[in-house]
């Protein structure tokens, strides 16, 4: 009889905090967390399904009545080896992959009429937008993969599954994670980690019955239903969104796979998730955009007054609050993971899934002056943006039609704009040099603050200012680049000169209040050169 037991056998890729790298069960991760610097698997799906496992697992061991018990596990500083042994002896033989009734994360009586191969849930296996994800071309494939990554594909597949229409039991729909972004809180070491993210479930609105426990602890088989309400954390963070059962083996090379149990699609209490507050449809999920990264948008994330515009993870919120308490260190440097898959709306392919780290002081959470100049330095961003992509549609139209800035002259076809425009890249090359120098700011804006003799407190008198001339060069070296690919016929390089002068103008305008804010400041570092000089030469005459 095959045997595979999730607590013993090793299975999460872990980075140890002296750097290398192993393979533990869940035992030796949730003893050893203070040791193991990240879990890491190269698919962002499947590492942050882990972590959802390991959230469920110290959920249920560590409850958290209020913010002192949470304290009092921030303070030993690594989980307790006897609650966590004595939970995996009592459940044992429920974590084993392959058991005969059992089974971890499936149903040992359920199966299909036809098998599934286990190549379907496997979200690692494409690379790029993985099109043929629901592809049925497979079904003829018979590749096996080690139960170790069949594991970690069962738990990526619960939460991130997308609606795919007919099943064997009911209709497909969405699992829990499927068209979000998770924020996830990262720590100097996998306790931080899971503890920090401990604290998006210290949330009162979300439902709890009597009956909430784990999936697996649970002797009863459930149903497939749509419309499911969790009956409280621990049955929400087990969520079995699909029926599936693994055929035992060495390798595993097939499944049965079906529609599990559905959120109601009103759902909208993901604790991990970023929603965007409408007036008129409520919280709507935040999402990955495709040619957006989500520095541009992170301002949006440090923003806890209850008038902000989005609701951001509960997280993020009691860090405020246990900063000001003193219980966590106010200027200590935190990283955020974001991390989730986008779909079109209603499509079952993924057409991309991303990871994104940044770097965050809690002082964002806590001074309404330090985002307000977070926000400045987005919003500059994004006006020379426009700026430079209102001059490269010009452009674009003089190439098309060399007498179309002038009133008689022809103008082109919008769509024949619009073609060239997306062939130079518009602003792709602009937003490709910010990030790293984004990530700078973020780390340095909070060191950059100044109070006045009234006590009011402003950032960025430095900062923004060398972030003004980040964006005007990134912005004019864009242009450069883009211009230089071009060919040097006389009408070509007439219609670059023309532009090129106007675009210079109207960035250098954009910005003139941090770039004037400069020349003053080098203007009277220089006099105050000069007058320091001629002191000191006078001061050496005289003696």
């Amino acid at each position: 009889m095959h045997s595979f037991n999730l607590i013993d056998k090793p299975w999460i890729p872990c980075i140890m905090c002296d750097g290398s790298q192993q393979e533990l069960g869940l035992e030796e991760t949730l003893v050893n967390a203070h040791k193991i610097k990240e879990i890491f698997v190269p698919s962002a799906i499947v590492t942050v399904a882990l972590h959802r496992l390991l959230l469920a697992i110290i959920c249920r061991n560590f409850p958290q009545e209020g913010l002192s018990d949470w304290e009092s596990l921030w303070d030993d500083g690594c989980f307790s080896q006897e609650t966590i042994v004595n939970y995996f002896q009592k459940w044992h033989a429920r974590f084993d992959l392959f058991h005969p009734e059992h089974p971890f994360c499936q149903q040992a009586n359920f199966s299909t009429k036809k098998a599934t191969p286990i190549k379907r849930l496997g979200w690692e296996f494409a690379s790029g937008n993985n099109a043929t994800l629901f592809d049925h071309s497979w079904d003829d494939d018979q590749t096996g993969v080690s139960p170790a990554i069949a594991a970690r594909w069962v738990l990526a597949t619960q939460a991130f599954a997308a609606s795919a229409g007919k099943s064997e039991t009911i209709h497909s729909k969405d699992s829990p994670w499927t068209r979000g972004a998770i924020v996830l809180m990262q720590g100097d070491n996998l306790f931080e980690t899971l503890a920090l993210n401990l604290l998006n479930f210290h949330n009162e609105k979300f439902p709890s019955t009597p009956q909430d426990k784990l999936t697996w602890e649970d002797d009863q088989d459930w149903q497939p239903e749509h419309n499911v309400q969790p009956k409280g954390i621990l049955h929400y963070l087990s969520w079995q969104s699909r029926l599936i059962h693994l055929v035992p083996g060495e390798e595993v090379k097939e499944c049965s796979f079906a529609q599990g149990q559905a959120l109601p699609d009103t759902w909208k209490q993901e604790p991990m998730y970023v929603y965007r507050k409408d007036d008129k449809l409520g919280l709507m999920v935040w999402q990955f955009q495709e040619e957006k990264a989500i520095w541009r948008d992170s301002h949006t994330l440090f923003n806890i007054s209850s008038d902000a515009p989005y609701q951001i993870p509960f997280a993020l919120r009691h860090i405020a609050i246990l900063s000001r308490q003193r219980v966590l260190e106010k200027r200590r440097l935190y990283q955020l993971q974001v991390i989730g898959q986008c779909l079109d709306s209603g499509q079952p392919t993924v057409k991309f899934w991303r990871q994104e780290r940044l770097p965050v002081h809690i002082d964002y959470l806590n001074q309404k002056e330090l985002r307000e100049a977070l926000t400045k330095a987005l919003d500059l961003a994004e006006k020379v943006a426009k700026e430079l992509n209102r001059h490269l549609y010009n452009l674009a139209q003089l190439l098309l039609a060399p007498a179309s800035d002038q009133k008689t002259g022809r103008s082109p076809d919008k769509n024949d704009v619009k073609k060239l425009l997306d062939h130079f890249g518009s602003t792709t090359q602009y937003w490709s040099q910010l990030e790293t120098p984004f990530k700078s700011l973020l780390v340095e804006l909070p060191n950059d603050r100044q109070e006045s003799q009234h006590e009011d407190i402003s950032y960025g008198a430095n900062e923004l200012v060398n972030w003004a001339k980040i964006l005007r060069k990134a912005a004019l070296d864009s242009f450069s680049s883009i211009t230089n690919s071009l060919d040097t016929s006389s009408r070509t390089l007439k219609a670059v000169a023309k532009v090129e002068i106007r675009c210079q103008g109207s960035i250098s305008y954009v910005l003139k209040d941090y770039l004037n804010l400069a020349k003053s400041t080098v203007a009277s570092t220089t006099i105050n050169t000069i007058t320091n000089t001629i002191t000191n030469t006078t001061d050496t005459l005289s003696d």
